[in-house]
């Protein structure tokens, strides 16, 4: 075989386009029907040349593009411009859906259209990344919107901690009255535990993207430990006239978990039913055992959470302020979720919509079985 002249050249060009499987090589003729299918077209779009020869080059473009005529739209502009490039969705045999590089080239002889020559290739992958990048920065700008509220939210608890915290401090300064002055000292003290728990949440939050989250895990009597959580939180419904009662075991439920951390998952369960439950109403506590596990519900009157926001309300930045109630800045689920994951445990949510209340389950593996416990009730107490 020769390898100089024009016909070895020929012959290398022939043999490219027959032999490529990255690129399709289609022919029109000036009316836009399928002359050749040559290349990786077979490979790229599934049909054989038999079948595809003699279709309109539309018979590959998707439906919605074909009611909006974009097949001939591309020939139009070919023969106006010389060629026309684009990306897009193709149809394949299969019926499925891949993403083509495509230029259309129009072909002349002197001043005459004779046909049409289309390259195509296929960057579905490329698309595929596209899209996971652009979710990604999707995603991104939603957290950074979101974070923005959070710190708007906590600069605003911050600011409503401060507040009485300065006036008390005054108030110790200036009178002489005992009774006035220890009253300032237990604002002070409520308002500073309200500061510690904010930063101590936003601290756990960042050691837990960090990886560095640290349990000290211990046999711990689980009732006992629920006893100074709820203590820890009784003033609060007190303040908003709630029903607070718990149901505890009398028999000690031993569980392997770290005793802080524990108080911290059930603290901001409680507290998060306070907040979105209007005063008057009713929160229980109750701990039993199941199975293997030591099982702590958290059910309250509140607010309630909509079907939309359930499958969402352990993500970080997650929340919901409807007007009869306080708010949140959106961490202390996600940690909940987060500490009670360390300790190989569950947690789960459950509503039936707005002003329908809400449960959150906290499901702890137990450290052995234990003879069953009798549920007692620690209340109600109407605070």
């Amino acid at each position: 075989m020769t390898t100089e002249g024009p016909a070895h050249i020929d012959r290398l060009f022939h043999l490219m386009i027959e032999q490529s499987r990255d690129h399709a090589f289609v022919l029109l003729d000036p009316c836009g029907q399928i002359l050749a299918w040559r290349g990786g077209a077979s490979h790229i779009l599934g049909y054989t040349e038999e079948e595809a020869v003699g279709q309109p080059a539309s018979f590959i473009f998707t439906p919605e593009d074909n009611a909006l005529g974009l097949s001939e739209l591309e020939l139009r502009v070919a023969t106006a411009r010389g060629r026309c490039e684009d990306d897009r969705w193709h149809v394949r045999k299969d019926g499925l859906r891949v993403w083509i590089g495509g230029i259309v080239t129009a072909l002349h002889v002197d001043d005459e259209l004779v046909g049409y020559v289309k390259v195509m290739r296929d960057r579905t992958d490329a698309r595929g990344q596209l899209d996971t990048y652009r979710n990604r920065s999707e995603q991104s700008g939603r957290r950074l919107a979101d974070q923005d509220a959070v710190f708007a939210r906590v600069a605003h608890e911050i600011r409503n901690a401060l507040g009485p915290i300065r006036n008390s401090a005054r108030l110790t300064e200036r009178s002489p009255d005992e009774r006035q002055r220890q009253m300032a000292v237990s604002i002070i003290d409520r308002q500073v535990g309200v500061l510690d728990r904010m930063i101590r949440d936003l601290t756990d939050a960042a050691r837990i993207s960090a990886g560095k989250l640290e349990l000290k895990r211990q046999p711990i009597n689980l009732a006992e430990a629920l006893v100074v959580t709820v203590e820890a939180v009784r003033n609060r419904a007190l303040q908003k006239e709630q029903t607070l009662a718990e149901f505890l075991p009398t028999a000690p439920l031993m569980v392997n978990a770290d005793l802080e951390r524990v108080h911290q998952i059930v603290f901001n369960l409680l507290d998060n039913a306070i907040k979105y439950t209007p005063s008057g109403g009713s929160i229980w506590l109750k701990c039993t055992l199941e199975d293997d596990d030591a099982v702590i519900r958290i059910q309250d009157t509140g607010v309630g959470i909509p079907a939309e926001l359930l499958p969402v309300i352990f993500e970080m930045f997650t929340q919901e302020t409807p007007q009869d109630s306080e708010g949140g800045y959106g961490i202390g689920l996600s940690l909940v979720k987060e500490l009670v994951q360390a300790h190989e445990g569950v947690v789960e949510v459950r509503s039936d919509g707005r002003g329908k209340g809400a449960e959150f389950t906290v499901r702890l593996p137990m450290t052995g079985r234990h003879s069953g416990p009798v549920l007692v009730e620690r209340g109600p107490e109407h605070l």
